[in-house]
This record gives C-alpha cells, sequence and structure tokens, in this order.
C-alpha cells in the first residue's frame, strides 16, 4: 500500500549514513511489523527499499537510516529526493523476517540479532519492539562495519543495555586502524559469536547484510549447532541460493 509522507528531519547520523524521518499524512492507515521494509517511490517510478529502523507502535513517525553511496546513480536520486523537502511516495509494509506477534519460544532461548553496515535500521526496529513486549529472553546483537566510524546512535545501545539487563550488544571491527584506536572487538561476526556462545543449537538468529555477507557468516554459524530452520533474513527471498 502505498502512503504520501513529509520528509520531517533528514539529519547525518555519520560521515555516510543519513537519518531520515517520515511524516505520513494519514498514520492511522500505516501498519507494518518490527523488521519489515519500505519502498520509497522515485518521481521516475524507480523503487528503492530501505529497512525501517522506528518501532512499528509510532507509524506517525517512520525513521530510515540511507548510506550515501556516491558511484550509484539510484543512491544520489533518492538522497537528492530527501534533501528536496518534497512530500513523498512510499510503499509498505513489505517484507517476510519480522518479529512475529507470538514468539514460539521459551524465555530462556537466546534471540541473537546479527547485522552488517546498516542492517542495524532492521535490527533497531526488533529491538524496540522486544523491549516494548518486555521479552525475558537473553538479547544479543552483532554490529559489525569495516571501521569504528561505521557505527552510529550508539549512545542509544548504551541506554538499552543499562536499562534491560538482558540485551547485550557487540560492536565487531573486521579492519581497524591503528590510527583509530579502535579498543572493541574485531574480526569477522561469526568469529565473535563463536566466542560467546558453546553452541547456537537452540538460538533464533535474524541477520542482515549483503547477500554474501549473510551465506558467507550463517555457513559458518551452520557449523556451530545453529539450524537452518531457526535462522531468518530477507536474503533469503530476495537473493535466494540456486539449489
Amino acid at each position: 500500500m502505498q502512503h504520501r509522507c513529509k520528509v520531517k528531519s533528514f539529519e547525518a547520523a555519520n560521515s555516510c549514513i543519513y537519518c531520515v524521518q517520515l511524516q505520513p499524512e494519514n498514520p492511522g492507515a500505516v501498519s507494518f511489523m518490527a523488521g519489515q521494509y519500505l519502498q520509497i517511490i522515485l518521481p521516475s517510478g524507480e523503487a528503492s527499499s530501505f529497512s525501517i529502523a522506528s518501532s512499528p507502535r509510532t507509524p506517525d513517525l517512520i525513521e530510515l537510516n540511507i548510506l550515501e553511496t556516491p558511484d550509484q546513480a539510484s543512491s544520489k536520486r533518492v538522497l537528492e529526493l530527501l534533501r528536496s523537502e518534497h512530500p513523498i511516495n512510499v510503499e509498505l509494509p513489505l517484507g517476510d523476517c519480522y518479529l512475529p506477534e507470538q514468539l514460539a519460544i521459551t524465555p530462556k532461548v537466546p534471540i541473537i540479532l546479527v547485522a552488517a553496515g546498516t542492517g542495524f535500521a532492521q535490527m533497531k526496529s526488533m529491538l524496540y519492539e522486544i523491549f516494548a513486549r518486555d521479552l525475558p529472553n537473553p538479547v544479543h546483537l552483532y554490529w559489525g562495519n569495516k571501521q569504528a566510524a561505521g557505527f552510529y546512535h550508539t549512545e542509544l545501545l548504551q541506554t538499552w543495555h543499562q536499562k534491560h539487563h538482558n540485551f547485550h550488544y557487540h560492536l565487531v571491527v573486521s579492519d581497524a586502524q591503528e590510527s583509530c584506536q579502535w579498543l572493541g572487538r574485531e574480526g569477522l561476526l561469526y568469529e565473535t559469536i563463536h566466542q560467546d556462545f558453546a553452541s547456537l543449537d537452540e538460538c533464533r538468529l535474524c541477520i542482515s547484510g549483503s547477500p554474501a555477507m549473510v551465506y558467507a557468516t550463517i555457513d559458518e554459524l551452520f557449523k556451530h549447532g545453529l539450524k537452518e530452520q531457526h535462522t531468518y533474513s530477507d536474503v533469503f527471498s530476495y537473493a535466494p541460493r540456486e539449489t
């Protein structure tokens, strides 16, 4: 379903990522699940997909985290449209990787959210909903970037960690440079998860990133006990593996 939205704010989250807030003209008609995405419809009819980073409980304000990619024409057109402050059309809800209304798992089962880059947006929406429901499960966010400069909104993660004893977040840099003085965790996401879990046999894992990153990560995690039926990603729908 298409909705007309006003661009309420357009702010830099870091050097290449923008936090955009959209205000639907008719918020009462907007509905989505935590983890779903929308498409921005350009005047040409071209559509660009972005995960919704905000809570489904606040449909009057929709947040997107948009990476500026100068060498991609579509990225340039989307950002130009948003900067123009003209009303835009979006289509939502889209995507079948989301937090269900009822989780058929016991309170002891860990929920693992894995994100690369702006894949954090999808997980952010899920975390809003997890905390709103006061789920007792252990919740771990593993967020990876090539360099520390790629992280943003880390103050929110700190606040959530202090407020919710069952929430743990892990910022992982894969290409740390001496000049950045990164003191956090380094390596690949699956390596970090291996360090923290003796087995992933009972875990539920949601992962967001490029198809190559998603498949490479879960292949390693399957070796560590993760079950295919307990693994969720939008990549499985839009970039399925060849059988």
